[in-house]
């Protein structure tokens, strides 16, 4: 019997990860989608039964596939809702009605689909596989064996040749693009975009999140080629924010319906656009006859929670974990702590990934002043604190390294005292190191009085 993910950890390991180990596959010349289909297909096609919203963007995309399904299972659909990367474990990217997968039924899945992988990568003629179109397929096939009528689909990584870019999505959503990967998505904003927008199929409605200009006039040429309905957060769909706190805010989100108050819990102030992309999303589902009540909705926002993406941990100091890991995130976690008044004797815990734009992400700090620890993932691709500083030296930042995370943290606290802040970013992998540790190590945590988890 499968106990733990581990386990499933190691049945994988056949399969090429991308995100522990630099580089891209499908950055290869002539890559397509092309064996991902052929195994679904083998498989009986799990992937086109439920109402689908597929999302793609550089930062939020996670948070409004969250609060999308949130809201939909809150309306009485069950609901699968496909994430990556995980923080704590594997079964953290496939929930339905907000469970993850346990472990023997992922195995289960596995074993599924196991005997089609194989006997494709026997004849020779199709790419291998990657971890991520692995588990992807595992996704669908847990979705169809649940009976799930509706499916978030996050994208992973660009769009245009993600292994989910096989759904045909009642709605795409299009997060908020920035540079990102540029190795492999493009060196400018709209090359970005051109890679993103290719999740948008004819027939679809489009929703925007607010974007760049040139972002936006790429998506919206897409959407004319291919016959798709773009729905704009921020001019055909606008929000204000009421109330704003460490518990959560309080938003007016209109749309073409009227005006409506949404709650949700998560406190970032950016938060607050990601929850107006989402109220969008599920319109448009309604557009196409799909029947959610306003207040299931609310209901469904309130209850979402989505962990590393300013997620309050503690109080005395005050402890936020955030995935912001480039400068466009970076700015919008700085812009939220100062709304909410973060300011004072704030120490930040920061690693990066090798491939990230280090100087532009640590200079969004400047404005808040604090002191900075550098330190390290456990992930494989994770720059060494060192490393870290020589790239940023000349910044005039004050700057000490520590290669334990955990160590990290410890001494932000004391450097912090109990009327500071503590806030962990710079990489999704770090966060997941601290949350780990938070939720497996209940003594060492429990002098840190607990906010949320």
């Amino acid at each position: 019997m499968i106990e733990d993910f581990s386990t499933i950890e190691r049945r994988l390991a056949l399969y090429a990860n991308y995100e522990t180990i630099p580089g891209f596959g499908f950055a290869d010349a002539g890559y397509d989608l092309s064996h991902v289909r052929e195994l679904l297909r083998r498989l009986g096609d799990p992937h086109l039964g439920p109402v689908t919203i597929h999302v793609a963007g550089s930062k939020g995309k996670g948070s409004i596939s969250a609060l999308t399904a949130g809201g939909l299972g809150a309306c009485g659909l069950k609901t699968g809702l496909y994430t990556s990367p995980h923080l704590v474990h594997l079964g953290e990217r496939i929930q339905v009605d907000g469970e993850c997968i346990t472990p023997t039924e992922l195995s289960e899945m596995l074993d599924l689909a196991l005997p089609h992988l194989e006997a494709m990568q026997s004849e020779g003629q199709w790419r291998r596989f990657t971890y991520f179109e692995v588990v992807t397929t595992l996704a669908f096939l847990y979705f169809r064996a649940r009976g799930v009528e509706a499916q978030v689909i996050e994208v992973g990584l660009g769009g245009r040749l993600d292994a989910t870019n096989v759904v045909r999505p009642h709605v795409c959503v299009i997060a908020p693009i920035s540079l990102e990967h540029t190795a492999v998505l493009g060196n400018t904003i709209e090359a970005i975009a051109g890679e993103k927008t290719g999740i948008i199929k004819p027939g679809a409605v489009v929703v925007s999140a607010p974007q760049d200009p040139g972002a936006m006039r790429v998506i919206a040429a897409a959407c004319s080629r291919s016959g798709a309905r773009l729905v704009r957060v921020g001019a055909d769909v606008t929000f204000q924010v009421e109330e704003l706190s460490l518990s959560g805010q309080l938003l007016k989100v209109r749309t073409a319906s009227g005006q409506r108050e949404y709650r949700t819990s998560l406190c970032g102030s950016f938060q607050a656009e990601n929850a107006a992309t989402a109220v969008a999303a599920l319109e448009a589902l309604t557009d196409e006859g799909l029947k959610l009540e306003h207040a299931c909705v609310t209901q469904g926002f309130a209850e979402t929670r989505w962990p590393g993406r300013f997620q309050i941990l503690a109080l005395h100091p005050l402890l936020v974990l955030d995935g912001a890991h480039n400068p466009a995130s970076m700015r919008r976690l700085a812009e939220s702590m100062a709304r909410l008044g973060i300011v004072n004797d704030v120490v930040f815990v920061i690693g990066f990934s090798s491939d990230k734009d280090v100087r532009g992400t640590i200079r969004e700090l400047l404005p808040l002043g604090g002191r900075i620890i550098l330190t390290r993932s456990s992930q494989s691709r994770a720059l060494s604190p060192c490393e870290i500083a020589q790239r940023v030296s000349d910044l005039g930042l004050p700057l000490c390294c520590e290669e334990d995370p955990l160590e990290a943290l410890g001494w932000a606290r004391k450097m912090a005292g109990a009327a500071g802040s503590v806030c962990v970013a710079g990489s999704l992998f770090l966060v997941a190191d601290i949350l780990r540790w938070w939720q497996s190590d209940a003594t060492a945590a429990s002098d840190w009085p607990a906010k949320r988890t």
